[in-house]
C-alpha cells in the first residue's frame, strides 16, 4: 500500500487541531495510521498556548515531522511542508477543515495512477449537480467513469482545500513557489513563473454527480470571528490579521 504524507498548515488552536486530526483518523485513515505521516507547520499566532504544545497532541495519532515558524506566513508554511514530503502522494490539509463522510484514499490513488498527467484530486466544498458536465471555479468539468470530474482547462484549477497530489507535481512546484504571494494564487496562468508547470498537468475533483459537499471549514471561520482574526483587505492573503492589525 502506498505511503501518504499529510501536509498541514496550522496556527495555535489545540482544540481545532485535535478535532481535525480525529476527523482524518476516522474518515481517511480508517483508524490505521501506519501508512500516513503528518508534516505540520505551526505559525506563531492564535490562542495563548506555547506553539510546541501542539506537537504532542499531533503525535497521539501520527508520526510527525514538525516546524514552528519564527513569524506567521501562509506561503512559507505551505512551501516548508511540501519541501519535507517524501511519499508518492501528498494530502494537503489545513488544520480547520473536516471531511463529512468516509473516503477511499486507495480509490483516489488508482485514479491518479491511471491518468499519468492528472496532478491531483480535490475534495469539493460545494454540492455537485446531478450532471456529467458541471461549471465550477470558472471552468467546465467533465465526469469520468472512474468517479471524478476532470477540468477542461489548466489555467486556474489547482486549489488547497483538501487535495491529494502527486509528489512529482509537488517536487517541481516547491522550487518555483514565492514567499510573497498567496500559495493558491500562485497556481494561475497569470503567474508566468508557474505557467510552464501547471500547463503540463490536468486537474480533478473527487466527486460523482449528485454528491453532497465533502468538506466543511466552518469551524475555522467561527474561530476566526471569535478570536478577532480576518484576512487583510485589498491585498493578497499571506497571514491572518488580528483586529485589522498585521
Amino acid at each position: 500500500m502506498d505511503k501518504i504524507d499529510i501536509a498541514m498548515t496550522g496556527v495555535i488552536r489545540p482544540k481545532i487541531l485535535k478535532g481535525t486530526l480525529i476527523n482524518i483518523y476516522e474518515k481517511v485513515c480508517k483508524k490505521d495510521t501506519s501508512r500516513f505521516r503528518l508534516i505540520i507547520n505551526i505559525d506563531p499566532v492564535g490562542e495563548d498556548f506555547k506553539p510546541k504544545s501542539i506537537i504532542p497532541l499531533a503525535e497521539k495519532w501520527f508520526k510527525v515531522v514538525w516546524n514552528i515558524s519564527s513569524e506567521p506566513s501562509f506561503p512559507k508554511a505551505v512551501k516548508w511542508v511540501w519541501s519535507q514530503a517524501e511519499a508518492p502522494y501528498i494530502f494537503h490539509w489545513e488544520d480547520d477543515v473536516d471531511i463529512l463522510r468516509d473516503i477511499d484514499v486507495d480509490d483516489m490513488i488508482q485514479i491518479l495512477n491511471k491518468y499519468s498527467d492528472l496532478s491531483s484530486l480535490r475534495l469539493s466544498k460545494y454540492p455537485i449537480p446531478t450532471k456529467e458536465k458541471i461549471k465550477m471555479f470558472e471552468c467546465f468539468w467533465n465526469y469520468k467513469p472512474e468517479g471524478f470530474y476532470l477540468a477542461s482547462n489548466w489555467e486556474k484549477q489547482f486549489g488547497l482545500n483538501p487535495i491529494l497530489i502527486k509528489r512529482e507535481f509537488i517536487k517541481e512546484a516547491v522550487n518555483l513557489m514565492r514567499e510573497d504571494v498567496n500559495p493558491e494564487k500562485q497556481f494561475r496562468s497569470s503567474q508566468k513563473y508557474m505557467r510552464n508547470l501547471i500547463k503540463k498537468w490536468t486537474y480533478g475533483i473527487y466527486a460523482k454527480p449528485g454528491d453532497t459537499r465533502l468538506i466543511d471549514g466552518r469551524k475555522g471561520q467561527r474561530w476566526k470571528e471569535r478570536m478577532g482574526f480576518s484576512k487583510p483587505k485589498n491585498e493578497t492573503f499571506l497571514r491572518w490579521n488580528k483586529n485589522g492589525i498585521s
